[in-house]
């Protein structure tokens, strides 16, 4: 039995490398599109960068800076999502303390500060060291995308008052050691949107896919096969 297409969202700097362990077994059940969103300016450009290459209909799951995204993609075309995953994100704004570390990476990236920049990235985005070979290399072969990235991410618009319109089953997958979004953030969503479910998952940093795989691939197996009225 095969399931709507899934589209896979990378988080900053990221790219299909996130999502190798869930594709490697979930593409025997759906189509999987991962877009890239290294070169978009804008947030308009990273929801077109999603939309564009779509298929009528699909589940959705982002990650990170990705999980925005796909938000903002249930803002304006939430009839094509069938179903909706949010890993390690956030509905809101930055706080002053997360504008002001997103603006010091624009500088440091600015600057050329590139090794300054990926390390300190790693000490925010992993709580498990066996994937950190993997990580830095991804963030270092996408480090050039890191300005257009943060500038499109301070243009973003709140998406709090919008979760109450989301109809669609949503899993909401948390990280306890996740240093970039705390608790808070995936209970606000959770609390929000109609039909949620949020799981928490133990020893597992900002970069759950990759941290976690298996029980991000079983997570996201058991959404795709799940009846709307299940979840």
């Amino acid at each position: 039995m095969r399931t709507d297409p899934l589209i896979l969202i990378p988080g900053l700097l990221c790219d299909a490398t996130v999502w190798e362990d869930q594709v490697s077994t979930l593409k025997t059940h759906t189509d999987i599109l991962i877009p890239d969103l290294l070169t978009a300016n804008t947030p308009t450009e990273m929801v077109a960068a999603v939309l564009n290459n779509a298929p009528p209909t699909f589940a959705l799951a982002g990650h990170s800076m990705g999980g925005w995204v796909a938000l903002e993609i249930m803002r304006v075309a939430s009839t094509r999502v069938t179903k909706l995953c949010l890993l390690n994100t956030s509905a809101s704004l930055d706080t002053p303390e997360k504008a002001a570390t997103r603006q010091h990476f624009i500088s440091l990236a600015n600057d050329g500060e590139f090794e300054t920049l990926i390390e300190l990235l790693l000490n925010a985005f992993l709580y498990q060291t066996h994937c950190k070979a993997k990580v830095k290399n991804m963030l270092l072969k996408n480090h050039r995308a890191l300005i257009n990235q943060e500038k499109a991410m301070q243009q973003r618009k709140d998406c709090v008052p919008m979760l109450n319109t989301i109809q669609c089953p949503t899993l909401i997958i948390h990280s306890n050691q996740d240093a970039v979004f705390n608790l808070a953030d995936s209970t606000l969503m959770q609390n929000h949107i109609p039909n949620a479910t949020l799981i928490q998952i133990n020893y597992c940093g900002h970069m759950s896919p990759m941290e976690a795989p298996n029980e991000v691939t079983q997570y996201l197996r058991e959404w795709l096969f799940a009846k709307a009225n299940a979840m």
